[in-house]
């Protein structure tokens, strides 16, 4: 991983899989590309944040949907076309099949 002050970049060239705590599920968005879209964002193991986006929960099966306070694993590139460098893709984005729900943290 590239560090720059206190902003991170995975090293890909392509999809890598990453494990990622979901903490941030944003409101759905209509979108002419993908029909509807959620911004997701984590944690990675190493404690640096990651921006997933798109997500397609619209269309995602319900054995992959993904909770917040959830370990998933799951495909991911860097996207070029976002000046963030938190921002990765999901490698299948409109099904994401390759996503793999884990444990769940409790939160009471």
């Amino acid at each position: 991983m590239e560090t720059s002050g206190n902003t991170h970049r995975l090293t890909m060239t392509r999809y890598e899989r990453k494990r990622v705590l979901i903490t941030v599920k944003a409101y759905p968005q209509p979108s002419r590309s993908y029909d509807e879209l959620v911004c997701t964002a984590g944690v990675l193991e190493d404690g640096s944040w990651v921006r997933i986006y798109p997500v397609p929960f619209k269309f995602i099966a319900e054995n992959k949907l993904m909770a917040k306070y959830q370990w998933v694993e799951v495909d991911l590139e860097s996207r070029s076309d976002d000046f963030r460098p938190e921002s990765y893709s999901p490698k299948n984005r409109r099904d994401l099949r390759d996503l793999s729900a884990l444990e769940k943290i409790g939160t009471t």
